[in-house]
């Protein structure tokens, strides 16, 4: 798998902060070149952070950002500055948490199916009526 698809496939995992429950066990192992690592998850991460806070950054210096819209993008630049900022060793802890929660049998590595499983956990949880109704208001404000 290529990597930029490997890190949309994470963007999923590595955002969201709410726990999940126990994944159901995956149905098949799929080919090697298709796993992730902790290494490799932490790597993407940090690469992950570092690029929002740039995004978000270039979004606030824009002249026509409404009040609402440069407060919800301080709370996200909030959250990536805090994450940047951490000690290695504290959001290394933090990342092998969610890594985790992520990797439903705990072998060390995150499959196709252990990465599907955990996109359909947040997706459920995202695609509630009231984070549906924010974003979308969120994106007519741009």
């Amino acid at each position: 798998m290529k990597k930029i698809a490997r890190y949309a496939l994470l963007l999923a995992a590595g955002l969201m902060t709410v726990s999940a429950a126990q994944a159901a066990p995956p149905a098949a192992e799929p080919a090697g070149g298709d796993t992730i690592t902790f290494a490799q998850y932490r790597d993407w991460r940090l690469h992950f952070i570092e690029e929002r806070q740039t995004q978000i950054e270039a979004q606030l210096a824009a002249k026509d950002v409404t009040a609402q819209r440069r407060a919800s993008l301080e709370r996200q630049k909030a959250y990536y500055d805090f994450f940047a900022a951490m000690p290695a060793a504290e959001r290394d802890r933090r990342f092998r948490e969610r890594f985790d929660e992520i990797d439903a049998n705990h072998d060390g590595i995150i499959d196709h199916n252990e990465r599907a499983a955990w996109h359909e956990k947040q997706r459920a949880f995202y695609d509630r009526g009231f984070y549906r109704h924010e974003a979308a208001n969120d994106l007519g404000r741009r």
